[in-house]
């Protein structure tokens, strides 16, 4: 397992935090996703085996929230 904090811009609110939770949450690999808006950053916890760092970051910009 590996866990990745991401810096991402325009969280605004609960409701943007569960999108990305979800969204996120669904790729295959994925075990955790913390999205905080009040830092902007998103931690994700996933299986290196089954995902990696790009697909993670495309999943996140994906959702509309692009990791700088």
């Amino acid at each position: 397992m590996r866990t990745d904090t991401y810096a991402v811009d325009d969280i605004h609110c609960g409701g943007c935090e569960n999108m990305i939770r979800t969204l996120v949450g669904d790729v295959a690999g994925v075990q955790r996703v913390e999205p905080d808006h009040r830092t902007n950053q998103v931690v994700v916890t996933y299986d290196e085996s089954q995902v990696d760092d790009t697909a993670i970051r495309e999943s996140l910009a994906n959702t509309g929230f692009r990791p700088r």
